[in-house]
């Protein structure tokens, strides 16, 4: 169902996304991998865009020094978020300090890592298939998460043999995502009725 542009963008979403961290890296002069990580631990409940312009305000009043300011910082997710985002720029070892297997593996496809696969509320309604609201994806299982990010490698491959491109389940959970967005945008706006 992916029109040629959707495969191009969910191909390179991680990739860019990469080059976003890298870039905010450059500016503050902190490491590529510290930034991604204070961007997936400010991830849940947040959009993308804002994602990035909350760990760029966040990053650069860690880097200023300022309590006051670093505490003032406001965020568009949870406060345990902005919290464990700190304490990366702190120094501690983001895979110790970011909970949860979707925040963990949305670091990890962000760092380009081979194998990583996010899977959030919109990747979990790819996999079962329907229409599911994000506020109400119930809790997935380690087990569950296992068994789908198989399913994504699956489809990777799959999609490496047909097209003779290389894609990893990373780059298959975007390309799927762009459709479904606008899949779920027609679905809740009743367009294309």
């Amino acid at each position: 169902m992916a029109s040629d542009r959707e495969v191009a963008d969910g191909m390179l979403w991680y990739p860019r996304a990469y080059s976003s961290c890298r870039a905010m890296a450059c500016r503050y002069d902190l490491p590529t991998e510290t930034v991604a990580a204070v961007v997936a631990a400010l991830s849940p409940n947040n959009q993308w865009e804002r994602n990035l312009r909350d760990a760029d305000a966040l990053i650069r009043a860690f880097c200023m020094g300022d309590e006051d300011d670093i505490k003032a910082t406001k965020v568009a997710t949870y406060g345990l978020n902005k919290r464990k985002a700190i304490r990366i720029l702190r120094g501690e070892p983001p895979l110790s300090v970011l909970g949860g297997l979707k925040v963990r593996n949305f670091f990890q496809s962000i760092m380009l890592q081979p194998g990583a696969c996010c899977v959030d509320g919109h990747a979990f309604a790819i996999w079962k298939g329907e229409y599911i609201p994000v506020s109400k994806t119930p809790t997935i299982s380690a087990k569950l998460y296992e068994a789908i990010v198989a399913d994504y490698h699956r489809a990777a491959e799959t999609i490496t043999t047909i097209t003779g491109t290389a894609c990893s389940a990373s780059q298959a959970q975007a390309v799927a995502w762009t459709v479904w967005q606008r899949i779920r945008r027609s679905l809740t706006t009743g367009a294309g009725k």
